[in-house]
């Protein structure tokens, strides 16, 4: 049953604050929009970073520059700033990591993924690997690199000769969250492998489960930096995975390079901006 006492008791107590909650709703709402404002402002921007790899981490390919693009995230104005970006830096290969849409996102109208990739192409040649997201709507992503020209490599290889004669197998997974990682067909047990490997995998925590295949250089994406960085130390948060964002060390002297990506989710990001990476290979390394 009611209790009317209480009840009064409680409605003479919000009258009596009545101001004090009012504060305190408005405050609350405040910096709910300032967030939102400034979380849109860093998911809005986008940076081109480049990252200097001595020649033996691919040996024998030369001097040579790789675009990483990942997680657009259905976005396109982010994407229309990553092909003025990708003109003016000019690498020799063009990588996109995955997650071209959001799962729960329509991806009805695909003319601006289709020209946004022939523009990357007409830059450089450009390959891809699906992401997680890109699962949901596979036949129109599919559909999308087809008529861009952009090679999809799914659990598949393939053999590029590098802008010096060299040569470089790169090999691209299927997504390890959906299950759909199978490197035993397209990457050799280790110490087989003669020709340098870079491997595409959307997730770097799938590198846990390719210690004992052939591969140099990783490069993923699928974190987003968490989309939370700690100021001033260049450092992320991710619940995804333990290297959020950078260069890291593997076993075996290998590398892996993850993107913080280009898309958002939610549209917010904190002290953690989108960026393209340029992967720099040869003399101008350190």
């Amino acid at each position: 049953m009611k209790n009317p006492h209480l009840i009064r008791r409680l409605t003479d107590h919000i009258i009596r604050n009545k101001y004090r909650y009012v504060t305190l709703i408005l405050a609350a709402q405040l910096c709910k929009c300032t967030a939102e404002i400034a979380g849109g402002l860093w998911a809005g921007s986008l940076e081109c970073n480049t990252t200097a790899l001595p020649a033996e981490t691919l040996p024998g390919t030369g001097p040579l520059r790789i675009a990483l693009v990942t997680d657009l995230h259905n976005n396109p104005q982010q994407f229309g700033k990553v092909v003025k970006l990708l003109r003016a830096a000019k690498p020799d290969l063009i990588i996109f990591g995955g997650d071209l849409v959001m799962a729960h996102e329509r991806f009805m109208r695909t003319r601006w993924a289709v020209n946004g990739f022939r523009n990357l192409t007409e830059i450089a040649p450009t390959f891809a690997i699906l992401g997680n997201q890109d699962y949901e709507k596979q036949e129109q992503v599919e559909r999308v690199y087809a008529a861009a020209g952009v090679t999809l490599l799914r659990n598949q290889a393939i053999n590029w000769r590098t802008p010096s004669g060299g040569n470089l197998r790169i090999v691209g997974l299927g997504d390890w969250n959906e299950g759909d990682e199978a490197p035993e067909r397209c990457l050799p047990p280790a110490g087989q492998e003669s020709t340098p490997v870079l491997l595409l995998s959307h997730d770097p925590e799938s590198r846990w489960l390719l210690r004992e295949y052939d591969w140099d250089l990783m490069l993923s994406g699928h974190t987003h930096g968490g989309q939370l960085g700690i100021p001033f130390t260049g450092q992320y948060l991710s619940f995804r995975s333990s290297m959020p964002a950078g260069l890291f060390e593997f076993e075996g002297g290998r590398r892996v390079l993850v993107s913080r990506g280009v898309g958002s989710i939610l549209n917010m990001r904190f002290f953690c901006m989108p960026e393209v990476n340029i992967i720099e290979l040869g003399s101008t390394a350190q």
